[in-house]
């Protein structure tokens, strides 16, 4: 009994570990599958890389002007995601602002990549190598829609390195509800003799002045001169006032003021503080002024909104050009700045392009210098436009008649002294002291060419 539960046991001993070393076989001979390795998780998408924003430094002597320069990056960031920009703008006084300008670039340090250069200053900064960038390549996709006298005045040797603000049109502005009581119809003064009698029935009607004698500031002068083909330098930027145009200009002005048919103003000039409230107080009810002098009536003259009519100048002869384009500011981009490029390509964009030029109108009041838009109606005459409900009739119908015939003055390295010199001595030796105006003018030229300076 012993001897077969011995047995029995050495059996089911035997049996286990042959079973083991079964299925330890099996184990061994299974074909183990490798796993792939496991699909690669998609790498996260990095976070856009913001582009980076490129500051450009601008100066200015006018507010607006660095508005409206803000206004257009905002679209031009819009535009370009890839190159956006921020600008840094500075607003300083006009005659500091230019000073400035020159010390810095003499020693090239504080330069700012924009600035706006005023006409009246602009000779300054051409007089040998110009430390600003030709904007003309930049400009290639505007500059046949460019009124191309503005081009030129901020010019040289045939680049351009300024780019325009607006066209500075001169045109007539009436106070119809003063002149009309008086029996004038502004649109039948179309010769200055037309005005002439006008200013007679003027104060004949109310005992006022009509118009004034500009005694500071030349652009009355100026556009006198312009109609009858003469500037106030020649070909070379020297002055050239002792002319039978020049004497034939401030002959009539001083005619009118010996006949006490116009009068004197504060300061001499309409676009003083002094100058614009006498406008707005109904002292004058013709003036002419460029076109940019809207924005001094809407913006600063409120009362007078409903009551001004524009129209052409009246000239000498029928068939003078009735305009010239007055006044102006030519903004440059420094040409060994960081970001020239950059800077020359937003100045472009924002004041010579389609866009730009339609904000120039809307904002500013300015007639633009890209005459792709002048016939542009819905812009032209929106209704809801504040310059046009503004005046009796509509700016654009006449800056349209008078397209072809704004005339250019040239603005070159003497025509500083030359302004300075006139608003200084010759218009009150004149129009004030009544002095002789041929022998005024032959003194004043003498003395103008003591101190110019040739064409460098």
């Amino acid at each position: 009994m012993k001897k077969s539960l011995l047995w029995v046991i050495v059996l089911i001993l035997s049996i286990s570990i042959i079973a083991s070393f079964s299925f330890t076989g099996c184990k061994k001979a299974e074909v183990v599958e490798e796993e792939a390795p496991a699909a690669e998780e998609p790498a996260a998408e990095e976070p856009a890389k913001e582009a980076e924003v490129t500051t450009l430094e601008v100066w200015s002597f006018v507010q607006p002007f660095l508005d409206h320069y803000e206004k257009m990056a905002g679209f031009w960031n819009e535009e370009n995601p890839d190159r956006q920009i921020e600008l840094k703008p500075t607003l300083l006084e006009w005659g500091p602002m230019h000073d400035k300008l020159a010390i810095v670039l003499q020693s090239g340090e504080g330069v700012p990549d924009i600035v706006d250069i005023e006409i009246g200053k602009w000779p300054n900064f051409m007089t040998g190598e110009v430390p600003f960038v030709d904007l003309t390549p930049y400009a290639k996709d505007y500059i046949d829609d460019i009124v191309e006298s503005r081009l030129e005045i901020y010019s040289k040797n045939g680049k351009v390195y300024g780019a325009p603000t607006h066209v500075g049109a001169t045109v007539m502005y009436y106070n119809v509800d003063l002149i009309e009581p008086a029996g004038i119809d502004y649109t039948t003064l179309i010769t200055w003799d037309d005005f002439e009698n006008a200013l007679r029935t003027y104060k004949e009607a109310t005992g006022k002045y009509m118009t004034y004698a500009e005694t500071y500031g030349a652009y009355q002068f100026t556009y006198l001169l312009t109609q009858q083909g003469k500037d106030l330098i020649d070909e070379e930027g020297m002055p050239n006032l002792d002319t039978p145009e020049a004497l034939k200009a401030v002959s009539l002005i001083q005619k009118w003021v010996k006949e006490d048919i116009v009068g004197f103003i504060p300061t001499g000039n309409a676009d003083t503080a002094e100058g614009k409230a006498a406008v707005a107080a109904g002292d004058i009810a013709a003036l002419g002024y460029p076109f940019w002098y809207m924005s001094r009536l809407v913006d600063e003259m409120p009362n007078l909104s409903g009551k001004i009519a524009i129209a052409p100048l009246p000239v000498f002869e029928v068939g003078q050009p009735r305009s010239v384009g007055l006044g102006g500011t030519g903004t440059v981009a420094y040409a060994n700045g960081e970001h020239a490029d950059l800077a020359a390509e937003f100045i472009v964009y924002a004041k010579l392009s389609p866009e730009g030029n339609r904000y120039m109108w809307t904002d500013l009041g300015y007639d633009p210098v890209n005459k792709s838009i002048w016939g542009e109606r819905d812009l032209t005459h929106d209704e809801g436009n504040k310059f046009i409900q503004y005046f009796i009739n509509n700016p654009f119908d006449v800056l349209m008649e008078i397209e072809d015939e704004i005339m250019c003055v040239k603005t070159m390295q003497n025509s500083g002294i030359i302004n300075d010199y006139l608003s200084a001595n010759t218009f009150n030796r004149i129009y004030v002291n009544l002095e002789d105006p041929a022998t005024v003018l032959a003194e004043t030229q003498r003395d103008l060419m003591n101190e110019a300076k040739p064409a460098e």
